[in-house]
C-alpha cells in the first residue's frame, strides 16, 4: 500500500476523538498540550502483548513529562470495556478509542494479512521474550475487540502537527523502543 500520508515532513491530518474521560477531542487542540506528541496505534486493550506495552508506558512516562511530551494511545476498544479490564496504575496517558478503527483507516494502517505476517517466524525469539514478560506481570488475555491482525504503527508529531518520525510496523514486534523513541523527544 503506498504510503500517501503521515510520512516525516508532513502535517498530521486531524482528526476528533473520545477518549476515558472526554468526547470529541481534536487532535490538534491535543498537540498544544506538550512540545512532542507520541501518537502510537496498538491492537486493543484485551492484546496481552497491547497491555504490557500499556504498561510499559506507564512505568516510563515520567521521561515523557520531563520532555514536555505526551503519548495519545490509539486502541480498538471503547471506554468502557478498557476500564472494565484496566486493573494497574492510573493511565497517567491519553487513551484514543476508536472501535469502529476510523483513525487506523484515516491513517492508512494496515491489517497484516495473516498470522504468520503479524509474527513472523524470525521474530518469534523477540516475542516470547515479551510473552514472558507479560507472564511475569500476570497478564491475561481480556476480550477481543477490533481487527484482530491490526499492525501497529508509531507517529512523533511537534505541536504544529508536523511529522518528526513515522514508524509503519511490518509486525507486531517491529516497533520503537521507549529507549528509542526517549531520544526523540
Amino acid at each position: 500500500m503506498e504510503e500517501k500520508n503521515m510520512a516525516v515532513g508532513t502535517q498530521a491530518i486531524d482528526f476528533t476523538f473520545d477518549t476515558l474521560k472526554e468526547k470529541n477531542v481534536k487532535l490538534y487542540d491535543k498537540l498544544k498540550e506538550a512540545n512532542k506528541t507520541y501518537l502510537i496505534f496498538l491492537r486493543y486493550y484485551g492484546c496481552t502483548a497491547c497491555q504490557l506495552d500499556i504498561m510499559e508506558l506507564i512505568d516510563e512516562y515520567h521521561r515523557f513529562v520531563e520532555k514536555n511530551a505526551q503519548v495519545l494511545l490509539v486502541l480498538q476498544s471503547t471506554p468502557e470495556s478498557i476500564l472494565a479490564q484496566h486493573k494497574g496504575p492510573e493511565i497517567p496517558f491519553t487513551i484514543v478509542c476508536d472501535p469502529d478503527q476510523k483513525i487506523y483507516k484515516l491513517y492508512q494502517l494496515p491489517a497484516a494479512q495473516s498470522k504468520e505476517e503479524l509474527l513472523p517466524a524470525d521474530q518469534m525469539d523477540n516475542f516470547m521474550q515479551k510473552v514472558a514478560r507479560c507472564q511475569a506481570r500476570g497478564l491475561e488475555h481480556g476480550t477481543y475487540e477490533g481487527e484482530e491482525l491490526q499492525l501497529p504503527a508509531a507517529f512523533l508529531l511537534d505541536q504544529n502537527g508536523k511529522v518528526l518520525y513515522a514508524k509503519r510496523a511490518k509486525s507486531l514486534i517491529d516497533m520503537p523502543t521507549i529507549d528509542e523513541v526517549a531520544q526523540m523527544l
